[in-house]
């Protein structure tokens, strides 16, 4: 389904205007699956209480200098 957007030039445009990407491409969904099997791993036995932005560095982009 995402592929049919991601090869229209003018929807990439729109996308790409409305939000960066700082890591130079678009999440696939085996990025998300990867963080989720981390997260429900044992190798994350010491990470409580945090939120886990899956989002290429969006997310901080758009809440700007000074947030960090």
């Amino acid at each position: 389904m995402s592929a049919a957007l991601f090869d229209d030039p003018e929807m990439k445009k729109v996308m790409d205007a409305a939000v960066p990407m700082p890591l130079n491409g678009y999440l696939r969904p085996e990025d998300v699956a990867a963080a989720a099997l981390f997260l429900a791993s044992d190798e994350n036995s010491h990470i409580t209480g945090q939120v886990v932005y899956v989002d290429g560095g969006a997310e901080a982009t758009l809440r700007g200098p000074g947030h960090f």
